[in-house]
């Protein structure tokens, strides 16, 4: 369902351009937001990788990001629900597989991958 693969990448996306801004807001001499999509073939699944260098997951953060309703952004700018529905999507839905990379204060990556 090409529709519901669309909605997993752009929530990924403005998420990464979300914690790309607010590092760009904390004001560091030379950073310069980034956002950066890869794609890649491989002979059983589709590999797909959105990579933002914005502030990055806390630790402690990292086990909730799944769960309906959390959110770290502040009252009334997130629902929580846009990482809970696109692991549903891709997991679920899809029977891929959702994970994440990140450094809190350097980056943060989602690697999807989906079978052919």
């Amino acid at each position: 369902m090409p529709q519901d693969v669309s909605r997993v990448i752009l929530n990924i996306v403005n998420n990464g351009s979300y914690a790309a801004h607010q590092r760009a807001l904390k004001g560091e001499p030379g950073f310069r937001p980034l956002l950066r999509c890869t794609t890649q073939g491989c002979a059983n699944e589709v590999e797909i990788r959105i990579r933002d260098n914005g502030t990055g997951i806390p630790k402690d953060v990292l086990p909730k990001i799944f769960n309906p309703f959390f959110t770290t952004k502040p009252a009334g700018s997130g629902t929580g629900l846009g990482l809970s529905l696109s692991y549903q999507i891709i997991v679920e839905q899809h029977k891929g597989t959702m994970r994440v990379d990140t450094q809190e204060g350097e980056f943060t990556e989602f690697i999807i991958t989906l079978p052919k």
